[in-house]
């Protein structure tokens, strides 16, 4: 592949954050691509796609010399058409000394169409990236492009200047044993870059993008950028101040980091999403007003990187501290969901919008349940765990959750149901609210506010534990319980599973048939 279809010009790419790049290929074929560098003082741009079988790379690897009056040939592709054009000329100097001291020139007439395209020598070989002149082509020179390339961390040879009659005119590109194999290699990166790692979307429209089968070259074949796995990477500059702010706020609130640019891209199934139908504005003034003083949001920490954050709500308090009930998956172990994480901190958005930091107390991995405590704060109500009476299918029903980071209160409703759950947990019941991941851990109330259960997640409808399960454990807890030890100490734990958060990207989404897919999960 020769250099023009992994350089740019980027004159005019101030909005590079939201743009999307359509990369023209031979034999017809249509990739996706990003970008993975820049540097504006030469105006160049390295743009990453997916891997193309049987494409040559431009070989830089061997020690060449340009001298003045050189044979030199410009090539372009138009990008409509494909069509590939050149153009012959020569080297020359530029004694007017209008153009920049790092360009060359060569005679080489090109349109618009040229610029970011390779100008060549009659054999073959690599000479410079053409930009646009009206008379004469002005171009990057080899060995300025690999110190670029040097300066990305994407190329480890050593660049050498020769003594010449004709200054920059002339110059040698010697390389030293750690020199990759290829050109191709320049682009596979190396360990000490930072990378922005790929997310995979799921979704009713956010599904993977299903790549063409069709051989034929008189049809392009759209690429799918999701099936990148080895070179799916956005690397950041050392001088790029925001992007190192983005890794940073990314990780510290556990979320993936992207892949590429494209406009309108957002995460999905992360904990500040809200309920998509909330109704919390339409609760009775007692229900809003009970639920407002009970319902907290946690969140866990391993050092600044947030894990989990979910819902939870005081069960009781005395002069030294409260208690909240919430799910263990605010703790679970990320590599493995049979066991705790003690490192982890615990934080507690408090109803008065205050935080503080919380202790695990009790947990129970087969019911997914977990007590949190806090001192210093002395709550103004706790649930009281009122008889709400016989749980009939079809009674409605409410979700209450609220967001770690805002603090903001959720209300989505619903009914119960009768179908059995697709947890493992025998004790589950179901109903059709439709919580996001911030609601785990919150109580299922009726009408008037009675507690009926604690949500867990489900992707259409909510599996919850209900209220007479969690009374029992509740008094184990306390030492006062009857729940079958086979059960508190059973190795073989139930699983809960929670999707996980991952980037969309409208522009390698396209419309397909309706399929049902399940999302990925991760465990806590």
């Amino acid at each position: 592949m020769g250099v023009s279809e992994w350089t740019a010009n980027f004159a005019d790419w101030n909005d590079h954050s939201t743009r999307a790049i359509e990369v023209r290929l031979p034999k017809k074929q249509v990739g996706y691509g990003w970008l993975r560098h820049y540097d504006l003082q030469y105006n160049i741009a390295v743009i990453g796609t997916k891997f193309f079988p049987g494409l040559q790379a431009t070989n830089l690897e061997h020690q060449l010399k340009f001298e003045s009056h050189s044979k030199v040939v410009a090539v372009g592709r138009c990008f409509k058409s494909g069509k590939l054009m050149a153009t012959s000329g020569v080297l020359t100097d530029d004694p007017s000394g209008v153009y920049r001291k790092e360009l060359m020139i060569s005679t080489c007439e090109i349109t618009m169409v040229g610029v970011g395209g390779p100008l060549i020598d009659l054999d073959g070989n690599f000479v410079g990236m053409n930009f646009y002149a009206k008379e004469r082509t002005p171009f990057l020179p080899r060995s300025t492009i690999i110190e670029c390339l040097v300066n990305f961390n994407t190329y480890r040879g050593k660049i050498k200047q020769l003594d010449s009659t004709i200054g920059r005119s002339t110059n040698e590109i010697q390389e030293s044993p750690a020199t990759p194999e290829s050109f191709l290699e320049l682009f596979a990166g190396c360990p000490d870059i930072v990378y922005l790692r790929l997310g995979r979307s799921c979704g009713e429209d956010e599904n993977k993008q299903q790549e063409s089968s069709s051989d034929s070259e008189d049809k392009p074949i759209e690429i799918d950028p999701f099936e990148l796995k080895s070179l799916s990477f956005l690397p950041v500059g050392d001088r790029d101040e925001f992007g190192k702010f983005l890794i940073k706020d990314l990780t510290s609130k556990g979320y993936p980091l992207p892949a590429i640019l494209d406009p309108g891209m957002h995460l999905v199934n992360t904990f500040e999403h809200e309920f998509a139908d909330d109704i919390w504005s339409e609760l009775t003034k007692k229900v809003a007003s009970s639920m407002s003083r009970i319902v907290v949001s946690l969140a866990s920490f391993n050092g600044e990187e947030r894990i989990f954050a979910c819902t939870g709500i005081f069960i009781g308090c005395n002069e030294s501290n409260t208690r909240i009930l919430t799910s263990a998956s605010l703790v679970r172990a990320s590599d493995d969901e049979n066991k705790i994480n003690d490192n982890l901190k615990i934080v507690v958005h408090l109803p008065n919008k205050q935080q503080t930091v919380g202790t695990l107390q009790h947990y129970n991995l087969h019911y997914n349940v977990a007590i949190v405590s806090i001192r210093g704060f002395r709550c103004l109500r706790t649930e009281e765990f009122h008889d709400p009476g016989e749980i009939k299918h079809h009674k409605k029903v409410l979700s209450i959750g609220r967001v770690f980071k805002s603090g903001k209160l959720m209300a989505t409703g619903g009914i119960l149901t009768d179908k059995p759950c697709k947890l493992d947990c025998k004790e589950l019941m179901v109903s059709t609210c439709r919580i996001s991941k911030a609601g785990i851990g919150g109580p299922l109330i009726d009408f008037h506010g009675n507690f009926i259960g604690l949500n867990f997640y489900g992707r259409k409808e909510t599996p919850f534990l209900p209220r007479d399960t969690i009374m029992k454990l509740l008094s184990y807890f306390d030492g006062k319980g009857d729940v079958s030890p086979e059960i508190m100490d059973n190795q073989n734990r139930n699983r809960w599973p929670v999707p996980e958060m991952r980037w969309y990207y409208p522009s390698f989404s396209k419309p397909k048939p309706l399929t049902i897919e399940m999302p990925k999960y991760v465990k806590y």
